[in-house]
């Protein structure tokens, strides 16, 4: 087994792994948060819903490929302006993760193990190795599978649809290079 091809089974398994502890998530869990949590205060960019966790993951899923593999082609903007097209919809937000990680493997998973210590962009602007921005966006979904696990046992539903992930978006990324 080369490199590229444990980098890809460890990317299949986060996102496995992921989508397994969304299994059973209603629309009125997805949009809960956290009671008594401050509602000005910024969590990772996301409200704190799962639906906020989700459109987040997607997000960068998109970004992260596009930016280290693809000079951009997709810009924050984008983002922002497909995820209102959609939102509070939760069957689409769990719809646009899928499309957002198959954008995410497509954009790497043919690469050569030479390829894999290629400096890449990432978001911020700063040169990174191409094996780390894989890794990076593994444990991304590892760690959001995990803080949706706990979410998902402890949230009750809600009406109310979360705050618009692509005002955060709008928000948090219009001052980056990849706007």
């Amino acid at each position: 087994m080369t490199a590229v091809d444990l980098l890809i089974q460890e990317s299949e398994l986060a996102f496995h792994e992921l989508l397994v502890t969304l299994e059973g998530v209603s629309e009125a869990t997805a949009w809960a948060t956290i009671p008594g949590a401050n509602p000005e205060a910024e969590y990772l960019h996301t409200d704190g819903s799962i639906q906020g966790i989700v459109l987040h993951v997607a997000s960068c899923k998109i970004m992260y490929g596009s930016i280290a593999f693809r000079a951009t082609e997709v810009r924050w903007r984008e983002c922002a302006e497909h995820i209102a097209s959609f939102e509070p919809n939760w069957g689409k937000a769990v719809e646009h993760l899928n499309e957002a990680h198959e954008y995410f493997m497509g954009t790497w998973s043919h690469l050569r193990e030479a390829d894999l210590e290629i400096s890449v962009p990432h978001f911020s602007g700063e040169l990174w190795p191409t094996w780390k921005i894989i890794r990076m966006m593994t444990h991304h979904d590892s760690y959001h599978a995990g803080q949706i696990a706990i979410l998902k046992f402890a949230l009750c539903g809600s009406s109310i649809p979360p705050p618009s992930y692509a005002e955060d978006i709008r928000q948090y990324c219009s001052n980056l290079g990849s706007w």
